[in-house]
């Protein structure tokens, strides 16, 4: 039985040699026929998993108000409103680059399917992640029959994948928070809203698929869909990467070494890399992965130490590794393939599981991408043990032992199902909720200024609102480094004794922030993360009150923009959230009436002029978050944007009376390179791609 995704692309391309109405006909009725009972195989996964998930394909908001999906929904409607002006992202934590908010391509395409199919962001995030926790096992049962050639292994390794979750086994945590026999894939995708990580592990398979393809044809298009399946992966989920790139090196242990053509096929394997880097670097450029890389070691917990401890097990994994390339050399090359890419992808959370060792950042998410690897492992296995079973006792004892294999998942699909129906996706009336009900009063009351909300209505927050926040959804993206100091203190009031309210209204002020929510009780908010929820009152004024919410005026000024001296300015970060002494004399200089006021205005989403008359030797405070990418003109003359400890900008005039000042975020040098080396890689490809179309076929079998 010919390969789904080899013979398909073989027959589009081709036909596209061969002239002739009748031709093409007759060759895409013969690549039917062909394939036909792998695509019924394919179809027969994909309505498994629709049995299971069905629910999720109509439903618009779910009950698990926690989730982070709601950043994810908020990003696809803030595109849908803004899509003419997503430079800059000014919602979350003082504004940030939009690339910084989260790889784009899930929410780019959420918000096409909005707009199309005329629903909420909301319902098109959940219509589009059921499609695509549908098509995993396909893009697996693809990935295995290309490597395998074996129908029944890719079967089986679909169906696997589908009903069996073997980190609630492997892994105590999980198997004691969900129970035996429920759809981890489908929980972290419902409960904790992992859409892009679900969908960018769809994506993976394609992607070495597409990869071996390229290898194997040499053909620039099977290049250009390997770099833009590669492409896709790194655009959709941060995680999925990684575990792309350590399927790469599964695949060249298995399949490259030891080989004449070694050190082409890598050096093939590294261009296709970087021109797949080429294609998505506007989206995720030096600066977002620095960004990322530094953020991530905080959030959920303290990951400083990973790098030390990843350099300690890289020997150790390289030895084992060696040894089972020397043990397994005689083995074929698809079965390599499964056993490195599961070792390499288990060894993440179970490190972090069994030895207590994280070697990355947040390492017990990879069991998605161990579940993964370990059904291709499982279906190359089943599926040589039934092989020899055919041998010896004959075709009609392995097809029986199938049937039976298959028929053993329909009692964990259907737990999957009742699973799923009865605890995973349960709706919820929106508007009833604490997140929403803040969010329309801000819609409908607020002047626009900047507010601090609690836990899980900071997340959904732009879901329902253009208002900006300090806070936002995917922090690894901040460019603030107090942000993460200040956003505790103020939660917390760590060490602060009877000095909380002080130093959070100090925060407040130095941050910008002219307005803070607190849930208390009776409030739906899911993480009521401030622990003295009444610690504001009788201290700040009160702007609204709703069941346990309460929006507080925090006294900031409205605008954005401030004349101090430079000596007011926050110079040094400071080292913790109550270290607040550095921000004393900015908000000293904050509320100085003796200092002109300074307005500003934003002209666009990425622009925005500020008036006011300098004194002599004045500075202009902006409580923006400082990027490269700014740039500041003073009565039509350029001026040097700087950043202070804050990580806001601030400029310095070196000049007294009226001034019209204007600032600009284009993203720079480093994204201006980017956006025209992505066009030009895009444009080179197709290039590339109509020659080879072009060029006359050598296997004439039209």
């Amino acid at each position: 039985m010919s390969k789904i995704a080899e013979a398909a692309l073989s027959t589009a391309f081709d036909l596209v040699q061969c002239g002739g109405y009748h031709v093409r006909i007759l060759a895409i009725h013969r690549a039917l026929l062909r394939r036909t009972p792998s695509l019924l195989l394919a179809a027969l996964l994909f309505v498994l998993n629709a049995y299971v998930c069905r629910g999720l394909f109509g439903v618009e908001y779910l009950r698990h108000m926690g989730s982070i999906e709601a950043a994810y929904i908020g990003i696809s409607r803030y595109m849908l409103a803004h899509w003419r002006d997503f430079s800059w992202f000014p919602a979350w934590y003082a504004g940030i680059p939009a690339q910084n908010t989260y790889p784009p391509l899930l929410h780019w395409i959420v918000a096409l399917v909005a707009l199309l199919r005329g629903i909420s962001p909301a319902h098109a995030h959940h219509w589009v992640t059921a499609i695509f926790y549908c098509l995993g096992p396909i893009t697996l049962f693809a990935l295995t029959l290309r490597l395998s050639g074996s129908p029944r292994a890719a079967l089986l390794a679909g169906a696997l994948y589908s009903a069996l979750s073997p980190s609630e086994w492997l892994m105590p945590a999980i198997g004691r928070a969900t129970g035996q026999f429920h759809p981890e894939r489908l929980t972290a995708l419902v409960y904790y809203g992992e859409g892009p990580h679900v969908s960018a592990l769809t994506l993976l398979p394609l992607a070495i698929l597409f990869l071996d393809l390229a290898l194997e044809r040499k053909r620039a298009p099977y290049f250009a869909l390997a770099a833009l399946s590669f492409a896709s992966v790194a655009l959709t989920n941060w995680l999925a990467a990684l575990a792309l790139a350590l399927g790469v090196v599964a695949y060249v242990l298995a399949k490259l070494i030891p080989s004449k053509l070694f050190v082409r096929d890598l050096a093939f394997i590294v261009f296709l890399a970087v021109t797949a880097y080429c294609l998505a670097s506007p989206w995720i450029p030096p600066s977002t992965i620095a960004a990322v890389q530094t953020n991530s070691q905080f959030i959920g917990g303290d990951y400083s130490h990973t790098g030390a401890e990843l350099l300690r097990w890289i020997p150790a994994t390289l030895l084992i590794l060696l040894v089972l390339k020397r043990i397994l050399r005689r083995a074929p090359p698809h079965l390599q393939f499964g056993i490195f890419f599961a070792l390499l992808t288990a060894l993440p959370p179970l490190a972090v599981t069994w030895a207590n060792a994280a070697i990355v950042p947040q390492p017990e998410r990879y069991h998605l991408e161990m579940e993964l690897a370990l059904a291709l492992l499982a279906g190359l296995l089943l599926d040589a043990g039934l092989h020899a079973m055919s041998r010896h006792l004959g075709d009609r004892s392995a097809l029986l032992a199938t049937v039976a294999l298959l028929l053993a998942l329909v009692w964990p699909v259907k737990s999957y199902r009742h699973y799923a129906r009865d605890a995973l996706i349960l709706t919820i009336d929106i508007t009833t909720t604490s997140e929403w009900r803040t969010a329309q009063w801000l819609n409908q009351h607020w002047n626009g200024g900047r507010v601090l909300l609690p836990g899980s209505s900071a997340f959904w927050l732009t879901a329902f609102s253009d208002t900006p926040e300090i806070d936002g959804g995917f922090a690894q993206g901040v460019t603030i480094p107090v942000y993460a100091m200040a956003r505790y203190e103020i939660g917390t009031a760590a060490a602060a004794g009877s000095h909380a309210a002080e130093i959070a209204i100090l925060w407040f002020k130095a941050l910008g922030v002219q307005a803070v929510a607190v849930s208390g009780p009776g409030s739906t908010e899911v993480f009521r993360d401030f622990s003295h929820p009444r610690e504001f009152e009788g201290v700040l004024q009160p702007l609204w009150r709703d069941r346990g919410d309460v929006l507080y005026s925090a006294g900031a000024p409205a605008s954005l923009a401030h004349v101090a001296a430079a000596s007011d300015l926050v110079t040094v970060t400071p080292v913790n959230g109550i270290d607040v002494t550095p921000l004393r004399p900015y908000v000293a200089a904050l509320e100085n009436p003796r200092y002109p006021a300074a307005s500003f205005e934003w002209t666009s989403l990425h622009s925005a002029r500020i008036q006011t008359d300098l004194p002599p030797n004045s500075v202009v405070s902006i409580q923006i978050s400082w990027s490269a990418g700014w740039h500041a003109k003073m009565n039509g003359s350029p001026l040097r944007l700087l950043k202070d400890g804050l990580g806001f900008m601030y400029i310095v005039p070196n000049t007294a009376g009226p001034a019209s000042i204007s600032i600009d975020y284009d993203g720079g040098a480093e994204m201006i390179v980017a956006r025209w080396i992505s066009r030009v890689t895009l444009a080179l490809l197709g290039l590339a791609c109509v020659l080879s179309w072009r060029r006359p076929s050598q296997k004439q079998e039209c």
